[in-house]
């Protein structure tokens, strides 16, 4: 099991956590009562730390990757959907911040709506009403 957690960047403690919570259980056990990850208990394992990775909770990766209506190619449809988004969002953060930069270095102010510009959008019109 040391090799499974290895492989996934993630502590052998961390998939004790999550057999023990019912989230990635092994298929098996050897004979000297080790873990036995299959492939699919591995691809599982993939999809749950995904989720993780895009900050949802644990119950929460229990009940995406739990519903039955969704397979794994679904799975990675969202995934991917969901990364793609993440990746917009840090693009137009950079932009901004590359705006406020320049203006910055020309000398200019910049007022507290481009400034919270960088947060992305929306967060200008709940903070500031602007």
């Amino acid at each position: 099991m040391g090799h499974v957690a290895e492989l996934a960047g993630v502590s052998v403690r961390t998939l004790h956590h999550y057999d023990e919570i019912r989230l990635v259980r092994p298929s098996a056990r050897t004979a000297a009562g080790y873990r036995a990850y299959s492939a699919g208990d591995v691809g599982r394992l993939r999809e749950v730390l995904a989720y993780r990775r895009l900050g949802f909770g644990l119950r929460e990766v229990a009940e995406l990757v739990d519903d039955p209506s969704t397979d794994a190619v679904a799975h990675l449809r969202q995934l991917r959907g969901l990364l793609l988004e993440r990746r917009d969002r840090a693009d137009a953060m950079v932009a901004a911040i590359d705006r406020e930069l320049e203006a910055r270095a020309k000398g200019l102010k910049v007022t507290p709506e481009e400034q919270l510009e960088m947060l992305g959008a929306g967060t200008c019109q709940m903070i500031l009403g602007c």
